[in-house]
């Protein structure tokens, strides 16, 4: 059926407010789950450049690993992955050894991808990292899985958590 100019404007609704009004609240809807936010108690807090990790020990890097597992505030063998836990990451294979300092955080991003389709998904965030002293240490990505509908960003607060006493953020305002 061939639709004339004439019979396209019935396939427009009667009035054009109604249709903006609908299409207001359907992109609406639509909003960015992983919006930002500058109140560091907000679980959407974006980390700004130039904010520190501050590394109070030093840390062996096992032998053939280029990672260092940080959970409950302490270095661990792996990471129970449905809770926040956090890998500092290196360049080289260990052994080795990250020597206590402040780490600069060049930038921070957010992230989700899927584990196990449909049941399974990693939440994390990482920090990419700079220090004049160590180059080998390249950043630091906090995670954990959980179900699509139940995960979501990594709040500040159980990053701060994982690390314990191992390390403390500092950001810049």
């Amino acid at each position: 059926m061939k639709l004339s100019p004439v019979n396209n404007r019935r396939l427009l609704p009667a009035c054009p407010g109604l249709l903006l009004t609908i299409l207001t609240v359907l992109f609406a809807g639509c909003s960015n789950p992983m919006a930002v936010s500058k109140d560091v108690n907000s679980r959407y807090y974006s980390i700004p450049s130039g904010s520190r990790l501050i590394l109070h020990q030093d840390l062996k890097v096992p032998d053939g690993k280029a990672h260092i597992n940080i959970q409950h505030g302490r270095t661990a063998a792996g990471l129970d992955n449905w809770t926040v836990g956090c890998e500092l990451e290196v360049r080289k294979l260990g052994p080795g050894v990250v020597t206590a300092d402040t780490f600069i955080i060049r930038r921070a991003e957010v992230s989700r991808e899927w584990i196990n389709r449909p049941s399974t998904m990693r939440f994390y965030r990482t920090l990419y990292l700079q220090s004049d002293t160590q180059p080998n240490v390249m950043n630091m990505e906090c995670q954990y899985w959980s179900y699509p509908l139940h995960g979501d960003v990594i709040p500040i607060a159980e990053i701060r958590e994982a690390l314990g006493s191992v390390a403390s953020l500092e950001f810049v305002q």
